[in-house]
């Protein structure tokens, strides 16, 4: 029987994900649950119901949705919704009836051979530009049988491959069953400290650093180091001086600052979620510049 992968998002022509115009696959699923998640829709490795509530005309459509509820997760609220995503099931049902598409299901179960046909079409971009394909998150090697076998694929294709990954997973499964198959890893490094780092996304790094040293230390290819740069959490002189530190012990020369985009607020709102973590500014670019200098700084 084909394997399936759960996919929350194809992303075409992106340019960040890796050189040339390349195809990101978004898996959902993630170990960690960071305060500041860029892709909360990311976060359930099952569906998720997304309700934006600036389309809903619920006084016109007649309310389907409501009808539809078989757990009455849905309710009238004035000329919108209200949504119990509590209580909601996934089934789908209400999304099915909404005509304005308010209400969305997240995520679909596709074999290899679907997800490759669905990437295929962009064959002509990678090759004009030595692009290809990137796996992503959520993190996407919690689906680590699904990506070998397409990514096996992909390379027989002569199609170059990627991964984003948060470093949460089993070294000896991601060495014998990815790692052949790949041309280059986005490596995720968010805190140095173990206690901020359970504070903040919930796992211990210690895992995570191990990780990356054994894959510096191991793979030929390229391991791009990215710093999310969280205003108060990462972006601290403690934070950044110390993954320098770190990275330049592991003979790591460089790395990626990402600087801080407060769109994923909007995002946690459609899917209910609470964010315990509250900056809707994005950062400037002296601040940008000054996480730079901290991060170049050992004094």
């Amino acid at each position: 029987m084909d394997r399936k992968a759960f996919i929350f998002d194809i992303k075409r022509n992106a340019s960040e994900d890796g050189p040339g115009i390349r195809t990101t696959v978004f898996f959902k699923g993630c170990p960690l649950s960071c305060v500041w998640c860029h892709n909360p829709e990311g976060l359930s490795p099952g569906p998720s119901l997304s309700f934006l509530a600036e389309v809903c005309k619920a006084s016109a459509c007649g309310m389907r949705c409501v009808t539809v509820c078989p757990v009455g997760a849905l309710a009238p609220a004035g000329d919108s919704l209200h949504v119990d995503h509590a209580l909601c099931t996934h089934c789908g049902r209400c999304a099915a009836v909404c005509t304005d598409k308010a209400l969305e299901l997240i995520g679909q179960w596709l074999t290899v051979d679907e997800l490759y046909y669905r990437i295929s079409i962009d064959k002509p971009f990678f090759r004009s530009t030595g692009g290809g394909v990137t796996a992503s998150g959520g993190e996407c090697t919690m689906q680590m049988e699904f990506l070998h076998d397409f990514f096996k694929k992909l390379k027989r294709e002569g199609i170059p491959t990627a991964i984003e990954t948060n470093g949460v997973f089993n070294f000896e499964r991601f060495q014998r069953m990815l790692l052949p198959w790949l041309d280059l890893v986005y490596f995720d490094l968010k805190l140095v400290d173990d206690d901020a780092s359970r504070r903040h996304t919930g796992v211990s790094n210690r895992p995570i650093l191990d990780n990356l040293t054994r894959l510096a230390n191991l793979t030929a290819i390229p391991v791009v180091v990215r710093i999310p740069l969280i205003p108060g959490i990462t972006d601290t002189d403690d934070n950044l001086k110390g993954i320098s530190r770190f990275l330049r012990g592991q003979g790591i020369k460089s790395a990626e600052l990402m600087p801080y985009n407060p769109l994923w607020q909007d995002k946690m709102e459609r899917f209910g979620m609470d964010a315990k973590y509250r900056n809707r500014h994005f950062m400037s670019q002296a601040e940008i510049q000054q996480a730079i200098n901290r991060f170049h700084s050992l004094s």
